[in-house]
Parts: C-alpha cells; structure tokens; sequence
C-alpha cells in the first residue's frame, strides 16, 4: 500500500463522520509504513511524534514495568492510536507492537488538529489540556499499577497524591489532605491494617514520614522503592 484516499479514509470506523474533502487533504499528509508481526511501532517514554490511523492489521498497546509487560489493549484497524501525539510535549506512556501485519498512516498531531477540526491548534492545545490531558494520566496511572504488589501500588498512589496535592517540606513533599488509612485501603484495593502495616514500614524506612495524618513523601527514596521493592 503506497497512498490511501479520502474516501478509503471514510471508511474507517474512526474517520466515517468527516466529510470527504477534509479526509481527501487528509490522506495526502499522511506517511505510511507497513510493520510485520511483532515489530515495534513506537517506543515506551519516546517523544511523540505522530499519531497512527490503523490501516490493516492490530496493534497490541503494552505497558513494560522494570519486572514486567502489561497488555494494554489490542487496537482493531480502523482506530487511532498514539493520541498524545497531539500535544507536541508529550511521550508515548506505552509501547505500540503489531500484533500481525499492520499497516498504518501516520501524521503529526498538530495537522491532524487543524486538518480535521480546521481551528487554530494552540486553540485546540489550551481545551486538550485542560479536559482531555488529565482524564488520560488517570488512565495511564490506573494502568501503571496492573500487577504490582501491594507494597508498589501503595508507593504508587503515594507518588501520584504527591505529584497532584503535594506542597514544598524540609522532608520532601507534603501531601496536603487529611487523608485516612481507609481510604488509602480503598484506593489501592487492600485492608485498612495492611495499608497500616506498610505505612509503618515506609516510616521505618525513611521513605515517608507523618505529622498526624499528614504524610511527607521523600519523593526519590520513593520512587526507588517503586522500581527495586525489597531488593
């Protein structure tokens, strides 16, 4: 397959909507690759740079942790995938395989913007960012924790609590909610004593301290514990 037309585009499930003369300026900006089995489309944490419109085949979206590989999904041809290609900052949080022989097109996100939605990007960048861009870090942190034992969910979710609610300390970051152990059980799927019992552990450890219910996350001991555990 050497080019595609507007109207092969039209017939993709995620394109059908768009009328024929966007998806025919569409179709002469995009760059196509065929994959064979097994070959990697993108990389895991690479710079995105381009959205891919599934043209034949699947695509098997993995997410790889330092001890294992998580299947994300499978992506049926017709859809997108590697949307964070449209802010131009961003990195793929996951590694796109083919699944069998695939063929897919390929754009960068900001002409994908301003072809299909024909707006200013930078219009389009301020909406992305505001409403799309946090929906998907929760989904790739749900994702991110497929697997972990529950000491690593738990440092996870402490990260990501950190990350969104933490404010400058002496100690590191201070997680500014009055958060319970209960609700940390229910977050990360455990029992209220168990929560207690690495909680104890990471204090122990020098990995967090408290101030009543207040925790104080050192963020790199942290993150060394998510990576090495009780290496």
């Amino acid at each position: 397959m050497q080019k595609i037309s507007g109207k092969y585009l039209q017939e993709t499930t995620s394109l059908a909507l768009f009328p024929l003369t966007t998806l025919n300026s569409l179709a002469a900006k995009l760059a196509l690759r065929t994959f064979e089995k097994k070959q990697t489309i993108v990389d895991q944490e690479r710079k995105a740079e381009s959205v891919f419109i599934l043209l034949t085949g699947v695509v098997q979206i993995d997410y790889l942790s330092r001890d294992r590989q998580t299947v994300v999904a499978l992506v049926p041809q017709g859809e997108l995938f590697g949307l964070e290609a449209l802010d131009l900052n961003a990195r793929y949080p996951f590694r796109a395989v083919a699944f069998e022989k695939t063929t897919v097109a390929a754009i960068n996100g900001k002409s994908l913007v301003e072809l299909l939605l024909g707006i200013p990007y930078h219009t389009y960048l301020q909406w992305h960012r505001i409403a799309s861009e946090p929906q998907r870090n929760m989904h790739v942190h749900c994702i991110k924790g497929i697997g972990l034992d529950l000491r690593k969910r738990l440092a996870l979710e402490l990260l990501h609590l950190a990350e969104r609610f933490g404010k400058p300390h002496r100690r590191g970051l201070h997680i500014d909610l009055n958060i319970s152990h209960e609700l940390l059980a229910a977050i990360v799927g455990a029992s209220r004593q168990q929560v207690t019992e690495y909680l104890n552990h990471f204090d122990r450890e020098k990995i967090i301290s408290r101030e009543g219910r207040r925790i104080i996350v050192d963020r790199e001991n942290l993150q060394d514990n998510l990576v090495h555990g009780d290496e």
